[in-house]
């Protein structure tokens, strides 16, 4: 029995549960027993052909298919443009460009930089470089002048290290080692300290280093006591090398002993020409005769003496003309020089050819 009761009405109810015929149980056989199987079990079909079926890797392929198409047709759209597209027209300057078609750009047109823009030349700065022959490095530093390189302050940098090692040499071998054309040079050189002085020049400086001509610079040699000298280096294959002649004014022979000899066979010297007008004996006859004073810096205190030209001779045209050009109206000049037969004075001598102006040889 089962009692219920509303709870609105509060009405009490009652029902009465009653037990159900169930039919009979039926009789079951008994089963066999199943013992689960834990061996693998192939799927059926090829794996290849399951995979390729798959909708993700379906879509992937349409896609990447898609997008390989599309690159492909962009390539083959560029070479297209590049064949068929005209060639670009010259370049013009902006200063061009400002001017109407027909008319030719003018001095007025307005350039790219303007004048205050330019750069102003670099004139100073340094240079490390290691001389041929030397082990140690040296600097070159800029002078100053106009049209200055690297390569020309490596080159005055070197003639004052080859130099200043020529002055300093002990004797005329060790310095010969320093000089140019040494095989010709060194038998001269040992004539000449045979009776001058050797052994180290005392110098107190090198100043003024310029470019004489190709592959040759130039210097002056400031010694103790205010002398100065010129001497000229040359640059080549075997490294810088000193011209022992030009500085030491050499000749074919002493100039002592050629004043004191008479020589009457022409005989070079490097010498200094200046205008002069001394006539006298067979050299008395200024309206047909040149007169020059030459001077020599092979020997300390050497004589300075007289040389003559016929006034119409190509010679003195030519000596005339280096004076002209001459600042200080004093040249160095090569000269062949000779006595007259019985000349009664050793300081009068004919200039019997100009050799070249100059004193470095070529």
């Amino acid at each position: 029995m089962l009692q219920m009761a509303e709870k609105s009405t509060k009405t009490k109810r009652r029902a009465l549960l009653m037990g159900q015929n169930e039919p009979p149980t039926p009789v079951s056989l008994p089963r066999p027993e199943m013992t689960p199987s834990h061996e693998p079990q192939p799927l059926p079909g090829d794996a290849f052909d399951r995979m390729r079926m798959d909708p993700e890797i379906q879509q992937f392929r349409k896609r990447l298919l898609i997008g390989a198409g599309v690159v492909g047709l962009i390539v083959v759209a560029l070479v297209i443009l590049s064949i068929l597209r005209p060639p670009l027209p010259p370049k013009r300057s902006v200063a061009a460009a400002t001017v109407p078609s027909g008319e030719q750009p003018t001095a007025t047109s307005t350039p790219m930089i303007a004048p205050a823009d330019v750069l102003p030349p670099v004139t100073s700065g340094s240079l490390v470089f290691r001389p041929p022959g030397s082990s140690d490095l040296k600097t070159a530093t800029a002078s100053g002048g106009d049209g200055d390189s690297n390569a020309s302050l490596a080159r005055r940098a070197a003639g004052e290290e080859v130099l200043g090692r020529f002055l300093r040499a002990k004797d005329w071998r060790e310095r010969a080692l320093l000089v140019r054309d040494r095989l010709r040079v060194a038998p001269l050189m040992s004539i000449y300290y045979s009776k001058n002085a050797d052994g180290p020049m005392e110098f107190d400086s090198l100043v003024e280093a310029d470019e004489a001509g190709a592959g040759f610079t130039e210097h002056v040699v400031v010694f103790e006591g205010g002398g100065r000298r010129l001497a000229t280096v040359e640059h080549g294959p075997s490294g810088a090398l000193v011209d022992w002649e030009s500085f030491v004014g050499a000749g074919d022979m002493a100039w002592s002993d050629f004043l004191e000899a008479k020589t009457v066979a022409p005989t070079v010297f490097r010498v200094l020409v200046s205008p002069a007008g001394h006539f006298e004996n067979q050299f008395g006859n200024p309206s047909e005769l040149q007169c020059y004073s030459l001077r020599t810096i092979s020997e300390p205190g050497a004589k300075v003496i007289y040389g003559y030209a016929d006034k119409r001779s190509p010679l003195v045209k030519e000596l005339d003309f280096l004076l002209e050009q001459s600042g200080d109206a004093t040249v160095p000049v090569i000269l062949r020089l000779k006595f007259p037969p019985d000349a009664p004075v050793d300081f009068q001598v004919w200039i019997h050819q100009v050799v070249q102006s100059g004193w470095v040889a070529k």
